[in-house]
């Protein structure tokens, strides 16, 4: 199901947008044209935060059927504002990733799979979608992804500039040139790399992955000749994906891993890599999947755990002089959202004023 729109399909679009969908439409264009402006506001010392409204997505209901949520990164946004460490206008807003841009990594035959119904349902892992038409899906799902893309984009120039930045979302690090998978269907950091790289900002940039699942979809494009990435990866072995793909750096975990296992082993490995690559700019894909409640994996983590996984990564690399980017990946426990805002606010409080 593509491309094309039937008369049933046309006339449940028209329904959408009687309900509120253009005005959601709207919405996407203005904040596209005020973004580039306010991107330029923040220059006062603080940590850029990078966010937007539409990073947050709806499916008429349908997302609810994955464990996903698809809108924790406003309850982020929320927590942090309401913790008075940033007020609202503090949030720098991404322009959406443009279809150069993922050209740059993903083919045009996948590009063009994107508008197929049945593909995406494959990519969301939630069987219903393929009856929905590929165009709303494009709009509720996909539109506010590669916003969240252009999040990382920003945020990785935000960090070159600032030392440290932090987007509020992004993080789909399953997907790759020719697939998507797990709920990922852009490959926002290589993308993002490839602009800069293209730029002539980086050479080398070092991926992080702290989320749970292995990232298969960075991987693959870390292992290209030339990419410039270099992948070093803190999964739980036993879960999702299968098979494992080959990295620079795999750090597996056996099931069950408790915080003080994981803790010790990130604090043994990263400087040692850190000091291996000599990166012009690390990411960090900093899943909250990790923590005990996550339905998805075995990792035994606390929330405390969690933010002090996060706050080391940062520390680490700050500390070696290498600017740090960090985008939220996965997490679909009920602790997930306020578990990010934690950590979030523990970087703030050592790091405000000093980028």
């Amino acid at each position: 199901m593509a491309g094309k729109l039937s008369r049933r399909q046309l006339l449940f679009l028209m329904g959408a947008a009687s309900m509120g969908g253009l005005t959601y439409l709207l919405a996407d264009d203005i904040e596209e044209a005020v973004s580039e402006k306010k991107t330029e506001a923040i220059e006062n010392g603080l940590v850029p935060l990078i966010y937007s409204p539409h990073y947050n997505f709806t499916a008429f209901g349908i997302e609810k059927l994955h464990p996903f949520d698809s809108t924790k990164y406003a309850k982020i946004h929320k927590e942090l504002t309401k913790s008075g460490l940033r007020s609202d206008s503090d949030f720098l807003r991404p322009n959406s990733i443009t279809g150069e841009q993922l050209r740059l990594v993903h083919s045009e035959r996948y590009l063009k799979s994107l508008t197929d119904s049945f593909e995406l349902a494959k990519i969301f892992e939630v069987a219903p979608t393929m009856f929905v038409p590929a165009i709303l899906l494009d709009w509720r799902i996909l539109k506010p992804m590669r916003i969240a893309a252009g999040g990382t984009l920003l945020t990785m120039r935000k960090a070159l500039k600032h030392g440290l930045a932090i987007n509020v979302g992004g993080g789909y690090h399953h997907a790759c040139e020719n697939s998507g998978g797990g709920f990922c269907a852009y490959s926002d950091i290589p993308i993002a790399s490839k602009v800069l790289q293209n730029e002539g900002l980086v050479k080398t940039v070092m991926i992080v992955d702290t989320d749970a699942h292995q990232g298969n979809g960075f991987a693959t494009e870390a292992k290209k000749s030339g990419s410039g990435l270099f992948m070093l990866d803190f999964y739980d072995e036993t879960i999702y994906p299968h098979p494992k793909v080959e990295e620079d750096w795999s750090v597996p975990f056996p099931r069950n891993t408790s915080g003080t296992v994981y803790l010790s082993t990130l604090e043994e490995t990263l400087p040692v890599a850190i000091d291996k690559v000599k990166p012009d700019l690390i990411v960090c894909n900093a899943g909250s999947d990790v923590l005990e409640s996550d339905p998805l994996s075995t990792f035994m983590l606390a929330s405390t755990d969690m933010n002090k996984r996060d706050l080391f990564v940062v520390e680490c690399a700050r500390g070696k002089n290498v600017p740090v980017a960090m985008v939220l990946a996965g997490g679909y426990g009920r602790e997930s959202g306020i578990a990010h805002a934690h950590s979030i606010k523990a970087i703030l409080n050592k790091f405000d004023d000093k980028t």
